[in-house]
């Protein structure tokens, strides 16, 4: 497995500026975007924090049912009572983070939509999704830059390299930048 496979698996780029940054982060550290969970990965998640508390209460319920019984059976045990204290006081917290969660159900609101990445172009050499206000691709490609050739030959590694980019795949500097646009820069007299 070479190194860029190894690095894909711990890294990934960012949709908005390209860098590189940790898989497993939803923000990126170097243009501040926020990756947005889906609509569907929030409701599953909310309906599952639900089913969760309803199975905890009812637990509870029945925890606190069958500690009542056993004090009943041995009202003079104080290990007993303590227990059944304790379980009701649980109960009741279950209960008011459930009923929150309940009333909390019924008063969401989405004011905004989520933040989304708007992936309008391909870089050509690595093949990685951009937005269309990136100028330049993380692997060294510059949009725009007007090219003859289709390709060329890295003289470090002689590998394909793709015309307009300034790096090769093992890291070669292939030429100085060209400018994105076409106005030639300024020359002193």
């Amino acid at each position: 497995m070479t190194d860029d496979a190894i690095s894909t698996l711990y890294r990934k780029p960012c949709p908005s500026c390209a860098r590189q940054y940790a898989r497993d982060s939803r923000a990126c550290p170097f243009c501040g975007y926020v990756e947005a969970l889906t609509s569907e990965t929030e409701q599953d998640q909310e309906r599952l924090y639900g089913e969760y508390l309803a199975a905890r209460f009812k637990q509870a319920q029945e925890e606190v049912e069958h500690l009542r019984r056993a004090a009943g059976l041995h009202p003079e045990d104080r290990a007993h009572a303590r227990a059944l204290a304790l379980a009701a006081a649980d109960l009741e917290a279950l209960g008011r983070d459930f009923a929150a969660y309940r009333q909390n159900q019924h008063q969401t609101t989405r004011t905004e939509p989520p933040r989304r990445a708007t992936a309008d172009k391909e870089c050509p050499v690595c093949t990685a999704t951009l937005p269309k206000t990136v100028g330049r691709c993380a692997c060294g490609y510059v949009f725009g830059a007007e090219v003859v050739t289709t390709s060329s030959t890295c003289p470090h590694c002689t590998a394909s390299v793709a015309a307009g980019a300034e790096r090769c795949t093992c890291g070669y500097l292939l030429a100085a930048p060209s400018p994105v646009s076409g106005i030639p820069s300024l020359r002193r007299r």
